[in-house]
């Protein structure tokens, strides 16, 4: 198992989250501060605040400095962003226990859907994961990622590493992302069995492809979700006449 130095500085940093040393309307301390309080280097601890950024567990003020994106409370997820974010640190700061089952991890081959979305390659590495908030499912995710870019990736244990430090380990973390939102029949998935609903309800269907720049697709995946467990919010731009 390889492991990333900067992961363990994010975690450190979600440590003192979840232990209100860092609060929703407090400024993060300085890149230097954080080094010296938590035993890194300052490039090490720049690192992981870039990629909590990314994670949309931190978000940073031009001129004034780095925040908490979220406030810590238990209770609902909150869903909508235009890029897929870290559930798991997501969870962290609210209070909650996240945990992440993995259901299966395997290559298929020269599947129509896949080669469609990817015409420049034949295999992919299937990941699918059961997400749960305090041992309740509220999440089921299929990931597709090219196995010609991420061939290591079985080297891998992604029920403990997040996906996305692992392509940035690569440097092909997806950046910009293209997403397609709908609803289906909790009937029309067996995973679905998994969620907490009845067998006449909708589940959230959210699909996103993630390029590293427009014309680089390194991701596709499916995200479904509990709609009882999450509060989904989607932004529409307004356009003056």
């Amino acid at each position: 198992m390889t492991s990333f130095l900067y992961t363990a500085a994010k975690e450190k940093i979600i440590s003192l989250i979840e232990s209100n040393e860092i609060s929703m309307d407090q400024r993060l301390p300085s890149e230097r501060a954080l080094a010296q309080k938590l035993g890194f280097t300052r490039m090490t601890i720049k690192k992981a605040l870039n990629s909590l950024v990314d994670d949309h567990v931190l978000i940073r003020h031009p001129g004034d400095g780095t925040y908490l994106l979220h406030g810590k409370h238990s209770g609902r997820i909150d869903a909508g962003d235009d890029a897929p974010w870290s559930l798991t640190q997501t969870i962290k700061i609210k209070g909650g226990v996240p945990n992440s089952e993995i259901k299966s991890f395997k290559l298929v081959y020269d599947v129509p859907m896949l080669t469609k979305i990817f015409p420049d390659f034949t295999e992919f590495y299937e990941l699918i994961r059961i997400r749960k908030f305090d041992d309740i499912v509220f999440s089921i995710q299929k990931a597709y990622i090219p196995f010609r870019l991420f061939e290591d990736a079985h080297r891998y244990d992604f029920s403990k590493i997040s996906l996305y430090d692992y392509m940035s380990y690569k440097n092909m973390r997806p950046a910009l992302f293209h997403r397609k939102i709908k609803t289906c029949p909790v009937t029309s998935d067996p995973l679905f069995k998994n969620f907490s609903v009845g067998p006449s309800k909708l589940v959230l269907s959210v699909e996103y492809l993630g390029y590293t720049k427009p014309d680089c697709l390194v991701e596709y995946t499916q995200s479904y979700f509990d709609s009882n467990q999450v509060d989904f919010k989607v932004e529409i731009p307004y356009s003056p006449k």
